[in-house]
């Protein structure tokens, strides 16, 4: 790692090694680097779409406790979702929308089913739509049951089940903890 650091490729990195019940923590590099903060074995690092393995096993987890059903309606728990309409064509005008053909289930947002897309994989005016309701793709500053009314109001770029868009589904996932 610090081969790596010294050649400009990596500004910083941390690694534990778990053998035989001890745990050998390495560092190298900096956590802040115009600062001159070095990482350390505490240094928290964003993991980004690390946290939709987290999230996934979450839900899956209540489904097999019988709190939640995979094919439970998301509207069940974040009522926002059943006015949700859906774009003709994803580059579309926003207000040019049909009505859901069916509900977005659990099962939708685990499979990235759900219509839900971000806002740079498109050209047309959900792109901006997306940025200016929800703020960044990793920060935001809308607190979370804003977020969900926002997206909500965003129209789908697909009917729920009709394609796999890698997008905001599996942050929506979060809503499972409105039901237990």
């Amino acid at each position: 790692m610090q081969d790596l650091v010294n050649q400009g490729q990596l500004a910083g990195a941390a690694t534990l090694i778990w053998r035989g019940g001890e745990a050998s923590v390495a560092c190298a590099g900096w956590r802040d680097v115009q600062a001159g903060l070095p990482i350390e074995p505490d240094t928290i690092f964003r993991i980004a779409s690390m946290t939709k393995p987290i999230a996934s096993v979450a839900a899956l987890m209540l489904s097999d406790e019988g709190r939640i059903s995979l094919n439970d309606p998301i509207s069940r728990y974040a009522p926002e979702f059943a006015r949700t309409r859906v774009l003709r064509s994803p580059d579309g005008p926003l207000d040019a929308t049909d009505p859901l053909d069916r509900p977005i289930t659990f099962e939708d947002l685990l499979t990235h089913r759900a219509g839900l897309t971000y806002a740079d994989f498109h050209q047309g005016p959900i792109a901006a739509a997306y940025r200016e309701a929800l703020g960044g793709d990793i920060d935001s500053d809308v607190a979370p049951d804003d977020w969900i009314a926002r997206l909500a109001d965003l129209p789908l770029i697909g009917q729920p089940r009709s394609a796999m868009y890698y997008g905001r589904a599996t942050d929506l996932l979060g809503i499972a903890d409105r039901a237990h």
